[in-house]
């Protein structure tokens, strides 16, 4: 397979390598090799600096790393994470963002994901538009409506809150971004979220998807209070582990916007897909909210409807612009 466009796009167009930066690749035992070796002879070649810091596989999304590589991270330029596991909502990454380090999160990605017509080849510049008006219309809404086939039905209040995007453009200083994702929504106000969510494509990072079995999450009052089906153990489980009652906090609502994505056993392309809505339980720092949980747990939704104060969200308008060679803007430091 040729993966060289997609090295290239996120190289240059997501990150903007320039030579002489200093590049961190993390990675873990479970990683895709072949992914980091692509990107490492394509940071070279660009005449960077690059370094790889292994570490043992986290077993919570979202925890810490160690001091060690926390430092390493605060001192570079740009970091990829290539883990097997999200990371990415830590304060380690925050930390590093905040002194201008421009950060992918690329968790758990394979070879595939770097397919000529796949999550990592769009036009992440022309699409970035189409996110960012989502994005305006989070900001100015007081609650959201969120539907789909298979019984979703969630209500909640996101008043005063702005509106995240993620759209993959990551060269200016102290960004964070997560190709392949797309995606737009906010953390809705604690407290208010009710309803049902059925989670009927994946619980990332919680075992390999796609679900064999729906499973059936419950919230009253921004809280889970009720999870069923054959594979809601691996939610639970991972509740569990956590050991932090806050995890229950429902703590993201967001719809996936990449038109070439398809809900499949790589998670960051489960979750870009456009039609998938995903909701969050735990921590909600980074997204919008208050609550500062251990973990940050993503549950992705097959063909979602989002209405903002009544008004229907039209996602699916996006289209699928193919990368194109040419000038990008150069990061700032």
């Amino acid at each position: 397979m040729d993966a060289s466009a997609a090295v290239a796009n996120v190289l240059d167009r997501c990150l903007g390598v320039r030579a002489g930066e200093r590049v961190v690749l993390l990675i873990d035992t479970d990683s895709d090799r072949r992914v980091a070796d692509l990107l490492r002879s394509g940071i070279e070649a660009r005449s960077a600096v690059v370094s790889t810091l292994e570490m043992a596989p986290l077993d919570i999304p979202g925890a810490e790393v160690a001091p060690d590589v926390a430092r390493t991270m605060a001192q570079s330029d740009a970091v990829i994470e290539l883990t097997s596991i999200f990371i990415g909502s830590n304060e380690a990454r925050r930390d590093a963002n905040a002194l201008g380090v421009r950060y992918l999160a690329m968790p758990g990605i394979t070879l595939d994901t770097l397919r000529t017509d796949g999550p990592l080849s769009v036009d992440f510049d022309e699409l970035r538009a189409r996110a960012e008006q989502i994005g305006e219309l989070w900001t100015q809404a007081s609650e959201f409506h969120l539907t789909t086939p298979a019984g979703t039905d969630l209500r909640g209040s996101v008043s005063g809150r702005p509106g995240r995007v993620l759209h993959g453009i990551c060269r200016t200083a102290g960004s964070y971004m997560a190709p392949p994702d797309i995606e737009a929504g906010t953390a809705p106000v604690e407290g208010t979220t009710h309803g049902v969510a059925v989670i009927d494509a994946d619980l990332l990072f919680m075992g390999v998807g796609p679900l064999p079995d729906p499973v059936v999450l419950t919230f009253e009052e921004g809280r889970l209070v009720g999870a069923e089906g054959p594979e809601s153990r691996r939610l639970t489980g991972m509740l569990e582990r956590c050991g932090d009652e806050l995890m229950a906090n429902f703590a993201e609502v967001s719809l996936g916007l990449n038109p070439a994505g398809h809900v499949c056993e790589v998670a960051m392309e489960t979750e870009s897909s456009l039609g998938t809505a995903h909701i969050a339980l735990g921590n909600s720092i980074a997204y919008g909210g208050t609550v500062a949980a251990r973990a940050h747990l993503d549950c992705v939704m097959r063909d979602a409807t989002l209405t903002l104060d009544s008004v229907p969200v039209p996602a699916t308008r996006i289209m699928c612009p193919p990368a194109s060679p040419g000038e990008v803007e150069k990061p700032s430091r």
